[in-house]
């Protein structure tokens, strides 16, 4: 089963239990196994593979920026976590045989105190959280960097159109940039991505866009600084990626 590239303006966390998938996170492949926690920080876009005849199973845990910005502790680990995936250049935590049981252990607890509605299970949640992601660090901390630079074309352009989002080439200029046809080049991208070239770049611009005006741009100035070229252009293709105009869009 494919999915096609997406994104989410929340941190996702998985915990795959069991099954036979690759997550597709920008430029990076993630072949995970029992036990790992892949980490999808907002805006990246992403992608999962399952295996025909997997039985995939995992456990999800959202959040939201509105809601650990609340909590001071829990936002100062999820941007340590989220500088340090990026510092060792990977989306994908590992754990030991003891690490694998207690991380299944607090999503147990967690996905009990979600469903519970006593006064004691935000409490609950955020305890867990907390030492779910101090987990997260330990373990990153002693693993070793993922090489940077990497051969596959695919990996490169979107590489490429990640350097500059708002200048980003168009698939003319990238198959004349990387060498190769653009049949060939959109071929191997839609294959990689389940989208074109295209549509990969105004799904980057509209995810500039909304982090942009989350900060408080005005509209008017977000166009140009993502690259479209109208605001017009810029109005209809948010409209069409979000369901919402602009001047709506807030996550908090």
């Amino acid at each position: 089963m494919r999915y096609a590239f997406h994104s989410h303006y929340f941190y996702e966390i998985y915990l795959l239990a069991s099954g036979n998938v690759t997550y597709y996170i920008e430029n990076e492949i993630c072949s995970v196994s029992k036990g790992d926690v892949i980490v999808i920080p907002p805006g990246k876009v992403h992608r999962t593979i399952i295996k025909e005849g997997s039985l995939y199973d995992r456990y999800v845990l959202w959040l939201y920026p509105e809601c650990i910005s609340g909590n001071e502790g829990i936002q100062k680990l999820t941007e340590d976590v989220t500088s340090l995936l990026e510092e060792k250049n990977t989306s994908l935590i590992s754990f030991g045989r003891n690490g694998v049981y207690f991380i299944n252990k607090l999503f147990e607890i967690l996905t009990k105190a979600d469903g519970d509605n006593g006064k004691h299970s935000h409490s609950v949640c955020e305890s867990c959280i907390t030492m779910l992601l101090n987990s997260m660090l330990e373990a990153l901390e002693s693993a070793p960097a993922k090489p940077s630079e990497t051969e596959d074309l695919i990996s490169r352009v979107i590489s490429r159109i990640n350097h500059d989002i708002a200048g980003a080439p168009s698939l003319d200029e990238l198959s004349g940039e990387f060498h190769v046809s653009k049949y060939y080049l959109s071929h191997r991208f839609k294959e990689y991505t389940g989208t074109s070239v295209h549509q990969y770049i105004l799904m980057k611009k509209i995810n500039m866009a909304k982090d942009l005006l989350d900060k408080g741009f005005r509209t008017s100035d977000v166009y140009e600084r993502c690259g479209f070229s109208t605001y017009s252009n810029f109005y209809k293709t948010f409209v069409k990626l979000t369901g919402k105009p602009p001047k709506e869009f807030r996550t908090h």
